[in-house]
């Protein structure tokens, strides 16, 4: 097995590529598509989060003679999966389909402390997204250094949103049903390797794509009439990712990634939501701002740095190291954390030397960086609630991944 060898499929080995910034569930890599000849992927990574954070209202809960003030995890876990057969019908032309979910959130909590009116809900929220994408590529190779490709991407949205206790003021008892919305994005990249010396780069944008889904919104379960009811616009965010990796020796490998999502054109903002925070800002300036419902502050930023070690023909590991910007927000149930940290193990079998076909394991353990506490009296201009604290949060990814050449 040559270094060139090991460069076609190290990407293979991160099968937990499951991000957190925002709302970023995978790096929406398509490596898999620059891999040779006929190729089929499949991969499945479960995560699994302890992420949670002080209650605020003190003073308010011991009264009650609250003592526990932990909001307990906030966070749901997730199997995610991904899949890509790419074909190669000719030595100049490739074509493919990669199934990912993209985008996605799955936060919540139900606060029930021992207190004077016993084991009661004093407070919960429900924040879950879901995005499924369906791309289609095709490339075109001119010699064996040379990739461009580009296609088009069919990606599903749906939502719901609930909010409850003392912390939403208001809008406690408010819902929002995001009703299943699809639409069209696009993509293109360039991919230039040298095959000798196990080098492969692909530098790949993709654009936003926009969405208009039919949200409906209860007040206390009462549907919502403050204004005529519009589809709301909730745009996925545009992306650039950037893939090296390069032989080092007969036996060893260097690989990165570095990843930009424009967050910041990112909101979800109701119709009756704005309608019902644009009057109350008006009539009360000094005690509540304008605010989306949910939004971000700042862009991501990612990046990773691996090392892949060949064991024996048929064996290979990987260890890396990833960093995440965070999206800025303030601390919040919603958003308890702000970037993150990642140590990633890797192995991988070759089941099939003739044709270069694998099963990999994959293992990511995340320390979350904690979100900053605001001591802001008005309402928060982001996600309504805030945290007075954010204790050490952490997650765990394991995955396996499947390549089949052919």
């Amino acid at each position: 097995m040559k270094a060139s060898a090991i460069g076609i499929t190290i990407f293979l080995l991160s099968p937990t590529q499951l991000y957190c910034a925002a709302m970023e569930r995978s790096d929406q890599s398509i490596t898999a598509f620059l891999e040779k000849d006929n190729y089929f992927e499949i991969s499945i990574a479960q995560l699994n989060a302890e992420i949670s954070g002080q209650m605020p209202q003190h003073a308010a809960l011991k009264t009650l003679q609250v003592q526990d003030f932990s909001t307990g995890n906030l966070a749901n876990n997730y199997l995610f999966s991904n899949v890509v057969l790419k074909l190669q019908p000719s030595a100049h032309y490739s074509i493919g389909l990669i199934y990912d979910q993209p985008f996605g959130i799955d936060l919540a909590y139900n606060y029930r402390p021992d207190s004077l009116l016993g084991k009661q809900n004093l407070e919960s929220a429900k924040l879950k997204i879901q995005t499924q994408n369906l791309t289609l590529l095709t490339g075109f190779q001119p010699d064996q250094n040379w990739n461009f490709y580009t296609g088009l991407s069919y990606q599903t949205l749906k939502g719901e949103i609930n909010l409850y206790g003392l912390s939403y003021s208001f809008l406690s008892g408010y819902n929002a049903d995001i009703e299943e919305d699809a639409a069209l994005g696009w993509l293109t990249g360039i991919r230039f390797q040298i095959p000798e010396l196990a080098l492969k780069t692909s530098l790949t944008y993709r654009s936003a794509i926009q969405h208009t889904p039919q949200i409906n919104e209860t007040l206390s379960n009462v549907p919502l009439a403050f204004t005529a009811n519009m589809p709301t616009k909730i745009q996925s965010p545009q992306s650039i990712n950037l893939d090296v990796q390069i032989g080092l020796t007969p036996n060893n490998l260097a690989y990165s990634a570095v990843r930009w999502v424009n967050w910041k054109t990112y909101a979800i903002q109701p119709t009756q939501f704005a309608a019902i925070i644009e009057d109350a800002a008006r009539q009360y300036p000094d005690l509540i701002q304008e605010f989306n419902l949910i939004d971000y502050r700042e862009n991501q930023i990612s990046a990773k740095l691996g090392l892949a070690h060949r064991l024996m023909d048929r064996w290979v590991t990987t260890s890396d190291i990833s960093w995440d910007s965070g999206s800025g927000n303030l601390a919040t149930p919603l958003n308890p954390a702000n970037g993150f940290w990642v140590l990633g193990l890797g192995l991988l079998y070759n089941y099939n030397l003739k044709t270069e076909s694998y099963m990999g394991l994959g293992l990511n353990y995340f320390k979350f960086n904690q979100a900053n506490i605001s001591n802001d009296s008005l309402v928060s201009a982001n996600q309504i609630a805030q945290l007075s604290e954010v204790q050490n949060n952490h997650a765990l990814a394991y995955g396996v991944r499947l390549a089949h050449h052919f």
